[in-house]
């Protein structure tokens, strides 16, 4: 059974949701596993929650858009067996990329 793609959206955006308000509620503790994980986030406790409830905030806001892209797509999406399946389902992916550059920013001022 294939799943239709704006399903595809709905479900990865609830699972980057999921995965992001512990971040940004600030219960995850420092590890190398979870969370944002960058140098400067390492460089102390106070960057490390710092860091990780603003990169939380964001990512949490690019699942929410998952979640809507999904749902207003639902009527214009293609098959999943049409040649264009692939090319609709990365559509809304590089919005991830604003998400990025912000948290590489902030993570550049803080402190050593």
């Amino acid at each position: 059974m294939r799943v239709p793609i704006p399903y595809v959206h709905i479900g990865l955006g609830l699972a980057v949701v999921l995965v992001c308000l512990p971040l940004v509620l600030g219960k995850v503790q420092m590890n190398r596993a979870y969370g944002i994980r960058v140098p400067e986030a390492f460089a102390s406790e106070r960057n490390w929650y710092a860091l990780n409830a603003y990169g939380g905030k964001l990512f949490l806001a690019f699942g929410l858009f998952l979640i809507a892209f999904g749902f207003l797509s639902r009527g214009i999406a293609p098959s999943p067996a049409s040649l264009w399946a692939p090319v609709f389902l990365i559509v809304p992916l590089p919005a991830v990329v604003p998400a990025i550059v912000l948290v590489k920013r902030y993570a550049a001022r803080l402190p050593a």
